[in-house]
């Protein structure tokens, strides 16, 4: 898939090798999950040795537990440049709960991989599918801490509301997955944004165009 994982930049042979064999690895758990998933497979998928791919990562845990990882602070980059050309805190929230909406419609197999692949893959990756969605958690809450500072929100626990705001997008976004048919996941912004909204006492915004 065209998703286009950042190297680490430091060799650029090594970096294009590490990254060719995560963006197999994507392709690879997302359609067969960690326990149906192959080092083999990644290997020839991502047109490497078997050698490269132990010289990154010495295991298929390995792989997997890095991808989480990886997936999580690109994911999160891409949000908060979506959140920079927006004006208000308001708009900024909105931005970046449509960003990640945006990304998971157009990129399936990541939506797949991140929400329900991590969690279905056993406790060994607890740590990481926490470390990931404390990041998603913590954009909402900075956004949410702006408008307080601003006097749009009134003082509320915003650490605790940004949690329930993920968790709330997290279902909207597994039931979708489910759904074969289902209409584009945009379409229950609107909906589920009014919903998020009642949590906060917040002046007058206009509704969101998406």
């Amino acid at each position: 898939m065209d998703l286009h994982l950042p190297g680490d930049g430091r060799n650029d042979r090594k970096s294009a090798t590490r990254r060719a064999l995560l963006e197999a690895a994507l392709t690879v758990f997302g359609e067969k999950g960690y326990h149906g998933a192959v080092v083999d497979e990644i290997v020839d998928k991502a047109g490497r040795s078997k050698g490269a791919a132990y010289f990154h990562f010495p295991s298929k845990e390995a792989i997997f537990r890095a991808l989480i990882r990886e997936l999580g602070k690109h994911l999160v980059d891409r949000i908060e440049q979506e959140i920079e050309l927006a004006a208000s805190p308001i708009e900024r929230l909105d931005a970046a709960l449509l960003a990640l909406i945006d990304i998971f419609v157009k990129h399936r197999t990541l939506a797949r991989f991140v929400l329900l692949e991590v969690a279905g893959a056993g406790r060994m990756f607890s740590e990481d599918l926490i470390f990931v969605r404390k990041q998603f958690v913590l954009v909402i809450a900075r956004q949410l801490d702006a408008g307080v500072e601003a006097g749009i929100i009134e003082p509320c626990d915003t650490a605790l509301i940004a949690t329930a705001w993920f968790g709330a997008l997290n279902e909207v976004v597994i039931h979708w997955l489910h759904e074969d048919g289902a209409p584009p996941l945009q379409q229950s912004y609107p909906s589920l944004r009014q919903l998020l909204l009642q949590s906060i006492t917040i002046d007058d915004v206009a509704p969101v165009v998406v």
